[in-house]
């Protein structure tokens, strides 16, 4: 028996494409599914990611907060420092005189004893002092323990220009000769004045960090 299909052409093309409508229905359905799953993935990902900036910026602003509360210690610390860069400055250009003192007590001839002595930045070194004198050769001996104790004291680094003033004959009215009498006796001494003047140290040098370089120690002869 052989089947005769009357309907015209055109119904036949469009019954034959009816039955493809359901799997590309699927299809696409089945895309926008894939799509919409993405995008949600997508959207709880950016999400995630604002909520963490978000955290981010909160501990920012935390520990600017805690910064700023500690700025007022910076400022002290820098205000510290320049003080600490002023003093070490000052001391520095500072001569300490009694270190200076004790170099000149340290270079006196022993048969060299001073009554007074005068130390200034300004007026420099003024030392007022006695060597005994016994008889008339010893008087050029007092005189050589003079010279001998003006070229120890040209040879100090902190001194310069030292020069004997005067020296003339005197008596030591405050010498006690005799253990068992405490009365003094005047000693025939030579009495002496000699000036010299401070050797200033350099202006210190300041680093390019603030810091103070010390200047070179200079000589005084």
């Amino acid at each position: 028996m052989v089947r005769v299909n009357l309907l015209p052409r055109e119904i036949i093309d469009r019954r034959k494409y009816e039955q493809w409508y359901r799997y590309v229905f699927i299809g696409v359905v089945g895309v926008a599914l894939i799509v919409l799953f993405v995008y949600a993935g997508l959207y709880m990902m950016v999400q995630q990611k604002n909520d963490e900036l978000q955290s981010l910026q909160e501990q920012v602003m935390q520990y600017q907060a805690q910064a700023d509360a500690f700025g007022v210690f910076e400022v002290k610390e820098q205000e510290l420092i320049s003080r600490e860069q002023v003093a070490q400055t000052a001391l520095a250009g500072r001569i300490n005189m009694g270190r200076l003192a004790e170099e000149i007590s340290l270079v006196l001839p022993d048969e060299i004893w001073l009554g007074s002595i005068t130390l200034s930045e300004e007026t420099g070194v003024v030392l007022d002092g006695f060597t005994p004198r016994s008889s008339s050769e010893s008087f050029s001996i007092a005189y050589k323990s003079i010279a001998k104790m003006l070229v120890r004291l040209n040879e100090l680094p902190a001194l310069t220009d030292v020069w004997l003033l005067n020296a003339t004959n005197s008596s030591w009215s405050t010498w006690v000769t005799n253990e068992d009498d405490p009365t003094p006796l005047p000693v025939d001494v030579v009495g002496f004045q000699a000036t010299g003047k401070v050797v200033k140290p350099a202006a210190p040098a300041v680093s390019a960090t603030g810091t103070v370089v010390p200047a070179p120690a200079t000589s005084g002869n």
